[in-house]
Formats: C-alpha cells, sequence, structure tokens
C-alpha cells in the first residue's frame, strides 16, 4: 500500500470542476493506496461534492481550502502522516513543492489536464517539469511536443488519457434494461471553437428527422434555444489569455444556417451545478441515447497549435461509450482506437454520414442498442480509470520504489 498525496492546486477554468484528482484518488483506493487530497475551494461545483474545510470521503481525506491555507496543511500532512509521494494537480505554488519535495525527501509528480485548449507550456513550466519526478498529461498532444521537444526528460513523461470512472457510470444491469428516449445526443460546454462540425454534423441533420428526438446538455444551448446568428457561427475566441480570430463557417454556409431553430431537447443543467450537468446527470443523458456525438474540432484534426497530434481525447467519449451508447465522431487522428466502425459505433468522414447513422438507428434501433452495449463492453474493459492505474501510475510507484 502506497501513501498518495494529491495537491489540486490549480484548474483549467475557476469555479469549474477539476475532475482528475477525485477520478485519480478514486482509481488509488480501489487499488489498495491510503488516499489524502487537498483541494483548492474554488475546484469545486457546489457543496454536494465538497465542503469547505476538512471531510471524509468513502476514498480517502479530503481537504479543501484557500490557496493561502493549502500550503500548511500540506507540511501538516508531510509530518505527520508522511506519504510516499506527492502528486500535484498542475504547477500552482511549483517551486514550494519542489522544495518541500527536497526537504522532505518525497518523490513529486506533476498531472497536466487539457493542455490543448490552453497551449504548450512555456519554457518556464517546462524547467518546473524538470524538477519533478514524473509528468503525466491527460491528453496526448502536450505529452508528445513535449517528449520530441524536450527529450532530456522524455522518459519521465506519460500518457494518462481520460477514462471512464466506474464509480460514476451505470452499471452493466442498468444499460442493458435502460429505454431508450433519443436518437442522439451530445454534451459539453458552449463549444465556440467546434461549432463547425456540431452544426454540421449534428445539428443540422435533426430536422429531416422530426419524429425523432435528439438532445443536447450542458451549455449547448444554440440553436435551441435562440437561432443562431452570424456571430455565433464566427466567434471571436479568446482563450488562455490568447485571441483567435475564429472563423469556421463561410459566408454561404452562414445564410445557410443563419437563424434555423433545430429539432432538438435541451436538457437544462442541474440546479447544483450552474456551469452544466451533473457527472451522473450526463452519464443517464447519454445511457438513454442510441448515439452520443463527440465533435473534434480543426485545432485537433489539422494540428493547428504544433503538429504533434497523437490520442488526444477528452472525457466525453469514454462517458458516452462507458454509458451504454453507440459512440460517433468525426474522423481525427487516432480515433480508430476508440471507435469500432460499425461495432462500438460509426466514424464519420462527411456530415452526410452523420444522417445515414441516425437514419440507421430509426431503421435498425436494436442494432444501435447492440453497439452501444459493445462500446459499454470495450470502454470498461480498456479505457476505464483502473487501466490507467495499472498501465501507468502503477509502473511509476514501481520505479519510485513505493510500491511492488
Amino acid at each position: 500500500m502506497a501513501k498518495i498525496l494529491i495537491y489540486a492546486g490549480s484548474c483549467a477554468i475557476k469555479n469549474y470542476s477539476f475532475i482528475a484528482p477525485m477520478r485519480i484518488a478514486r482509481a488509488c483506493h480501489r487499488h489498495g493506496d491510503e488516499v489524502r487530497l487537498i483541494n483548492w475551494a474554488d475546484n469545486r461545483v457546489d457543496g454536494k461534492d465538497l465542503v469547505v474545510g476538512q471531510q471524509s470521503l468513502k476514498w480517502g481525506m479530503c481537504w479543501t481550502l484557500s490557496l493561502s491555507h493549502m500550503l500548511s496543511t500540506l507540511i501538516e500532512q508531510l509530518e505527520t502522516w508522511k506519504p510516499d509521494v506527492i502528486y500535484s494537480m498542475g504547477t500552482t505554488q511549483i517551486q514550494s513543492l519542489v522544495r518541500l519535495s527536497k526537504r522532505y525527501e518525497v518523490p513529486l509528480g506533476i498531472h497536466v489536464g487539457d493542455p490543448y485548449y490552453s497551449a504548450y507550456p512555456t519554457t518556464s513550466t517546462v524547467n518546473n517539469y524538470k524538477l519533478a519526478d514524473f509528468i503525466t498529461f491527460n491528453e496526448g498532444q502536450a505529452w508528445n511536443y513535449i517528449r520530441k521537444t524536450y527529450p532530456q526528460i522524455a522518459d519521465k513523461c506519460y500518457l494518462l488519457n481520460h477514462a471512464i470512472d466506474p464509480e460514476l457510470s451505470p452499471t452493466w444491469e442498468e444499460v442493458q434494461k435502460v429505454d431508450k428516449k433519443y436518437i442522439a445526443s451530445c454534451v459539453g460546454g458552449d463549444d465556440r471553437i467546434r461549432r463547425k462540425e456540431l452544426v454540421n454534423y449534428f445539428y443540422q441533420w435533426t430536422t429531416d428527422f422530426p419524429d425523432a428526438k435528439f438532445a443536447t446538455g450542458g451549455s449547448l444551448v444554440k440553436g435551441v434555444t435562440a437561432p443562431y446568428t452570424a456571430k455565433d457561427l464566427n466567434p471571436t475566441i479568446k482563450e488562455a489569455g490568447r485571441g483567435w480570430n475564429h472563423t469556421t463557417f463561410t459566408e454561404e454556409e452562414v445564410k445557410k444556417y443563419e437563424g434555423k431553430l433545430f429539432n432538438v431537447d435541451w436538457i437544462p443543467n442541474d440546479l447544483n451545478y450552474p456551469l452544466g450537468l451533473s457527472h451522473k446527470a450526463v452519464h443517464k443523458l447519454y445511457s438513454e441515447s442510441y448515439y452520443a456525438f463527440t465533435p473534434y474540432g480543426h485545432y485537433i484534426r489539422e494540428g493547428k497549435q504544433s503538429g504533434f497530434n497523437v490520442m488526444t481525447f477528452g472525457t466525453k467519449i469514454f462517458e458516452q461509450g462507458g454509458s451504454g451508447c453507440a459512440m460517433i465522431s468525426n474522423r481525427v487522428k487516432d480515433i480508430e482506437q476508440l471507435i469500432i466502425h460499425g461495432v462500438t459505433g460509426f466514424i464519420l468522414d462527411t456530415p452526410e454520414d452523420a444522417k445515414k447513422a441516425f437514419q440507421f438507428a430509426i431503421d435498425y434501433p436494436e442494432k444501435v442498442r447492440q453497439m452501444g452495449l459493445n462500446a459499454y463492453k470495450f470502454i470498461h474493459m480498456f479505457h476505464s480509470w483502473d487501466n490507467r492505474y495499472k498501465e501507468v501510475l502503477l509502473p511509476i510507484f514501481q520505479k519510485l520504489g513505493i510500491k511492488k
């Protein structure tokens, strides 16, 4: 048994749930490790998940604190509990963590989340990576970039891709008997950088099937509660302090979609999750759908940022298959590793392929239901957080000598 102290001092977006620490904590606990989490209070969505202060959870002890109180709690744990490893989610307060790691002779790991949203690491960030004993990346683009650009730290870099959390997903018995309500669903934030894929592969076809039901969840409300406008279709995006002039639609395409309402049910945000749906609610929506659609934007498809594309999969596609619905996606690099075409879902080369897939579900619903069951087995067998632990984290801990 190893003692794992997870230090979650940073988050992709302020006040938005940073899911990695909780999922890593649960995976470590299931495999016999003792886990404690020191969590920044801004990483909470609401008090139902975590309360400010100290609390005992199923997988271990958790402190949810202001940033200014986190380091003192860490020092207290280093003095009294004596963890085998400090596993930092991001590089907030990293210099202090490095000093404490050396003072108490405890290995330090860094987990890098959602790098393709926040661009590639700066030189100063890479210098921080060099001070760590290991670095995990939850998506492959930055992982591949670091290994090729900084070969001197390549042996410390590991891909810890997103996965299904078996404690959040429906059970096998539940997915076998669930009533399917929707031909297809899609859940996400207000995905401005994936707007073209959402409209061309998903929204536009829903009006061709007026007797079928489609659904979106979270913040994907454009085209559901209000007509599309030219600004919606061609937004100017500012992400991570950078301005991207991101024009996705031609003038002709804007005319085609502007002012159009689509045949889609919007599943409103949970009362306690103002920024989106709870993960339980997301799994429920997916399980009630024949298909779930994952839109991958051109910045992944074409390698806009560096060209080091590999295994850039967010958590949604794992949640979809792991909830018992067939997965459909526009074609991106390595997507064949997750979608077995015609077995666990469909890979779409053109928007017209999406329309064919929707028609197939209407004509052969039991075949698509079986695809969803196949997807459930496949994702839970090869892409659960238990797999990630055994294939990535356990070898790291063994290399550090903290676990046999």
